[in-house]
């Protein structure tokens, strides 16, 4: 996992790697286009039969672009450099670059307010590295100019390269300014920076990849907000013995289901065993338990006494009690409802039961205002609330939430002290140790009925083959995103359900193991 960092703490980590530990700035920066130029060759290793744009700033972020477009030289390719400012502009750092380049004999072309000396074709590849991390303010008319052209080469074909941030978008909150490059790949140094994981910063940043170039430990990894990454998921997902039976593997026990959501059960349900626990058993409506027994044979049914509307009865409470016993993690709210009559339900298994719990959906409404209980509880929950179920729990507003999730998220796990995942773009796991895990995985696609369900079940199973709270929660949402960018790629946003999810599980499973 990576630590996220406003710009200013990265220029702090910058400023002490070179002045307290004696690194270069000019190694650091050779260090950064190389690993721009990486990227590239690793999507294009035929870069001398492509044409390529390269963009550059006068500041650090240009050095960068001017160190890449050196690389790309010695590999064979012959790019075309642009730099927005004067030759006297030119700084000792860029300079040295720039003079390289032009003994290559490519001479890179100098942009004052006149744009229009860019070529109108979109070349193959194009290098945003015009503006930095630090730039906030709005973008002067020839950044303007020169990020509206590189957008309209990318709609033409261009792919777009950009160097630690999309030019235009706002380093720290994510928020674009007049307007910023639309990349498909973004090469961040050293650390991924708020603005690409928050706000606006998925959308613009394409794919992120954030490339070490040589930033001591020690400054890197002092903080509490964490972004997951594959190698994490990797490390927590556990190793079955060839000796293995099914008790090893955990057993989860859904409770939820109502008349007209059975659904929402059976994914979670599936889900679950799907992810991987041993042993699963799905508490449900008796009237809809035959769903659950055609569609998911290898899970064992448990059809309760319902209410009159087809939901949980209250009067099943001893009964759930005993099954909550048999089993290690209960995942609760699934297809619920929000029958007065079920109710009393939530309520009583949070004083009565001591298993490890996942709560969702319809479970979050009844806990309106309740923090008291969820305080109480003695074992580990997670709860997994979108935006507006977060309202409920706290009672904060969903505008003061839409402001400020991250804070209002802190503040709620301060005082219950439990795991709470709040979903969205990108997610946020907030852990009583103070600590947020942030899961930029995932598209629009999986905006659709039923996919919280699927991600309630993936971190039930999680949970039942031993993870802890967090762990489940960081690497459930993960997976959920990562089977979810399966599926878009075959099936597009558009025509994604939530069934797909869970079918493509194991592929995510298997890209992420072997």
């Amino acid at each position: 996992m990576k630590l996220i960092v406003t710009p200013a703490e990265m220029q702090e980590i910058d400023r002490k790697t070179i002045h307290d530990r004696d690194v270069a700035g000019e190694t650091l920066m050779d260090l950064a286009g190389r690993a721009v130029f990486e990227t590239i060759f690793k999507r294009f290793p035929d870069l001398s039969e492509k044409s390529i744009v390269v963009f550059c700033g006068k500041g650090n972020n240009g050095g960068d672009g001017l160190v890449l477009a050196n690389y790309l030289i010695a590999a064979g390719a012959k790019p075309q450099v642009y730099l927005f400012c004067k030759e006297d502009e030119l700084k000792h750092d860029l300079r040295v670059y720039f003079n390289k380049i032009v003994a290559s004999g490519i001479q890179p072309t100098f942009i004052g307010t006149d744009v229009l000396l860019l070529p109108v074709q979109a070349p193959d590849i194009t290098v945003d590295a015009l503006l930095g991390t630090g730039s906030r303010s709005g973008l002067s008319d020839p950044y303007v100019k020169a990020v509206e052209a590189l957008n309209e080469w990318v709609a033409r074909g261009t792919y777009m390269v950009s160097v630690d941030i999309p030019s235009g978008l706002n380093g720290e909150t994510g928020m674009a300014m007049e307007v910023a490059v639309l990349a498909h790949a973004t090469v961040t140094m050293g650390l991924p920076k708020s603005g690409l994981v928050f706000g606006d910063g998925k959308q613009y940043t394409g794919e992120l990849i954030v490339a070490d170039v040589g930033f001591p430990e020690d400054l890197v990894n002092q903080g509490d907000r964490w972004l997951i990454d594959e190698a994490d998921i990797r490390l927590h997902l556990p190793r079955r013995r060839h000796n293995s039976h099914k008790y090893d593997f955990g057993k989860v026990l859904v409770i939820g289901g109502s008349k007209g959501m059975s659904g929402a059960a059976l994914m979670t349900a599936k889900a679950a065993m799907r992810m991987g626990c041993g042993l699963l058993k799905a508490a449900v409506p008796k009237s809809i338990a035959h769903v659950i027994e055609q569609e998911l044979p290898e899970a064992m049914t448990i059809a309760v006494q319902e209410t009159d509307s087809g939901s949980i009865s209250p009067h099943c409470m001893d009964a759930l009690i005993e099954w909550c016993d048999w089993a290690d993690v209960v995942a609760l709210g699934p297809g619920l409802s929000r029958n007065e009559e079920t109710f009393p339900i939530v309520a009583e298994l949070l004083k009565r039961v001591e298993r490890r719990m996942v709560i969702d959906a319809d479970a979050l409404v009844v806990l309106e205002g309740d923090a008291a209980l969820l305080r109480a509880y003695k074992s580990e929950i997670v709860l997994t609330p979108h935006a507006g179920e977060l309202a409920y729990l706290t009672g904060a507003p969903k505008l003061k939430i839409k402001a400020d999730p991250a804070g209002v998220l802190a503040s709620f796990v301060r005082d219950i002290q439990k795991t709470v995942l709040l979903k969205g773009s990108p997610t946020r796991i907030a852990s009583p140790n103070g600590h947020l895990h942030v899961v930029n995985k995932g598209n629009p696609g999986m905006a659709t009925a039923g996919s919280g369900d699927v991600l309630t079940g993936i971190i039930a199973g999680l949970m039942a083959q031993g993870l802890s709270s967090d762990a489940a929660a960081y690497c459930g949402v993960f997976l959920h995103g990562y089977a979810g960018d399966m599926a878009k790629d075959e099936m597009t946003e558009m025509g994604l359900i939530a069934g797909d999810l869970i079918d493509y599980l194991p592929r995510a499973l298997r890209k992420i193991l072997y």
